[in-house]
């Protein structure tokens, strides 16, 4: 016959181990509220800070199709006036 290892919990052991969760859950649940709060500070800043680098990058793309558009247009207009010069 093989002998079995067992173990025995009293309730007592189980009443205090209860108790332990009780209060782990009770810090948790205080806890809470600050935790949700300083990600709802979080995902504001992400975002402003998001918007701010697509206004900055509108802003380069604009100015870099702005300076093409000069461009393009001196290199049309410079052709004709050297052509007209003697």
């Amino acid at each position: 016959m093989t002998e079995e290892s067992s173990t025995r919990i009293t309730m007592k052991e189980l009443y205090i181990q209860v108790q332990k969760i009780q209060s782990m859950l009770e810090k948790l649940t205080a806890q809470l509220p600050s935790i949700s709060d300083q990600l709802d500070e979080l995902e504001e800043d992400v975002n402003i800070r998001l918007n701010d680098h697509e206004t900055r990058l509108r802003r380069i793309e604009m100015r870099m199709w702005q300076g093409l558009g000069i461009l393009s247009f001196l290199f049309a207009v410079v052709p004709l006036l050297l052509s007209l010069m003697p």
